[in-house]
């Protein structure tokens, strides 16, 4: 009997790991089509990620991972004994994730936009995407994304509202991101799209979590 349910726990496991592959390969997708849309992100990262990319080269997929691993980093730093092992799986993931995005910006959707409306279009589906992947990958619950892990250590920390932390971090990447606009001469990465992310992402995360809660536990319930 406790074979059994070892068994049925691996399958329930293997299954939930591929639904976070997928999830994954698609929230990385679907990010990268407002890249390309390029009136704005609504992730603070990309928006840093693109200034570096414009001025120094480096691959937006690549400063995503940099910066990830510093949230790890800075989780590690301030928690010491009290880290938890298993945070250490956030490192392998933003290495994936990078180079997911980084495939589909450089390799897959080399295509530029140029028409203004068909810029929006793209965000608008980009959002889609996101808010379609990352319900359930939240519901799945595997992975803690580094940022929001840094940012709940840090307000347990320092004992400042988790809210206040996470609008304090996409503030200083918001500023770092015009400074690098002004400074090396590339266009604004904080615009329009960037607000329409504010507006749509979370009620579409919301709306997504409902509609998969059901399959996700019957998913985490496989015998």
């Amino acid at each position: 009997m406790e074979k059994r349910k070892n068994i049925a726990t691996k399958k329930s496991m293997v299954v939930q790991f591929v639904l976070l592959g997928i999830c994954t390969a698609g929230t990385a997708f679907s990010q990268t089509l407002a890249l390309k849309a390029n009136i704005g992100v609504c992730a603070c990262w990309d928006a840093v990620g693109l200034n570096v990319y414009q001025i120094f080269g480096i691959k937006v997929g690549t400063v995503s991972m940099c910066l990830h691993a510093i949230c790890v980093l800075v989780q590690f730093l301030i928690q010491r004994k009290d880290f938890e092992k298993r945070k250490i799986l956030q490192l392998p993931y933003v290495i994936v994730f990078g180079m997911l995005l980084n495939f589909f910006y450089y390799n897959v959707l080399t295509f530029e936009v140029h028409a203004y409306v068909a810029k929006v279009l793209l965000v608008i589906t980009s959002y889609l995407g996101l808010g379609l992947f990352l319900g359930p990958m939240l519901l799945l619950n595997l992975i803690t994304i580094p940022s929001e892990a840094m940012c709940n250590v840090l307000s347990g920390y320092a004992k400042v509202d988790y809210a206040k932390v996470r609008i304090g971090l996409d503030g200083v990447c918001i500023a770092a991101s015009l400074v690098l606009s002004f400074l090396g001469g590339v266009s604004l990465k904080v615009r329009e799209g960037t607000v329409m992310g504010m507006l749509l992402l979370g009620p579409l995360e919301k709306l997504s979590m409902k509609a998969f809660e059901p399959q996700i536990e019957r998913v985490k319930d496989i015998k």
